[in-house]
């Protein structure tokens, strides 16, 4: 009997010992693409990573995000009710796509510089991933919210928790991000922390584009230009007088 048995178990080496590659379901439900984003985001990293077609699973991540926002966005119209009731969650939702979309095209040609190579489409479905993480989060959230909208009635008190949670929720999203193109090669992060303040200041100067969000007037949207920051001095200044 021969007791070498290499000719039929070769030597482990990194040639011979891979990791399968991950293969989603292309009918992924929505709670298992919640538990993804939860729990195990590198194995939708790697699934991003493959070939496989990813249409389906933006359109479900589109979903998810719209769900998140919309139900918080009704505890955020709840705060003065009447047609802020329908009004909010619409604009979150019209608010958070248009700056997505915006931003998209930097988000890509920064994912580009910083060495990650990756097509638009899985550009795409990370971004969109990323925004349904943190609607998620957002979702978690929204019981605190909830407390506070009714048990206090100052503007600028309640301003500052949605903010507070918003950039919470905004924080773990672009982390997210960050991961994601780092385990897609990505070299440089500066470059995200760069897209990250572009992102940001668009989030905030569409949400005064958009006005009134929180708080009641006596119009549903305005053709005023402002820039944010000068509509925040101003509102506080308005508030105390």
């Amino acid at each position: 009997m021969n007791n070498d048995d290499s000719s039929t178990f070769p030597p482990l080496s990194e040639e011979n010992f891979t990791l399968p590659k991950v293969q989603l379901p292309d009918n992924i439900r929505m709670m298992h693409l919640v538990d993804l984003l939860l729990k195990t985001p590198q194995q939708f990293f790697e699934h991003i990573r493959s070939e496989q077609p990813l249409l389906h699973y933006n359109i479900k991540l589109i979903l998810l995000t719209f769900i998140g926002l919309a139900i918080y966005g009704v505890i955020m119209g709840s705060f003065t009710g009447g047609v802020q009731w329908v009004a909010v969650p619409i604009k979150i939702i019209v608010g958070a796509t248009i700056s997505a979309l915006l931003c998209y095209p930097s988000l890509y040609i920064l994912a580009a510089l910083s060495g990650a190579d990756l097509r638009p489409a899985q550009i795409a479905t990370l971004l969109s991933s990323a925004l349904a993480l943190t609607a998620i989060l957002l979702l978690g959230f929204a019981p605190i919210a909830f407390v506070f909208t009714f048990s206090i009635q100052t503007l600028e008190f309640m301003g500052a928790i949605h903010l507070l949670l918003g950039f919470g929720s905004l924080y773990f999203g672009v982390r997210y991000l960050a991961q994601g193109l780092e385990a897609m090669d990505s070299q440089d992060s500066s470059f995200i922390k760069f897209w990250l303040i572009v992102f940001i200041v668009t989030l905030l100067q569409m949400s005064t584009t958009l006005r009134p969000i929180l708080g009641q007037e006596d119009y549903l949207l305005t053709s005023e230009k402002k820039f944010f920051l000068t509509h925040w001095s101003e509102s506080l200044e308005k508030l105390r007088h």
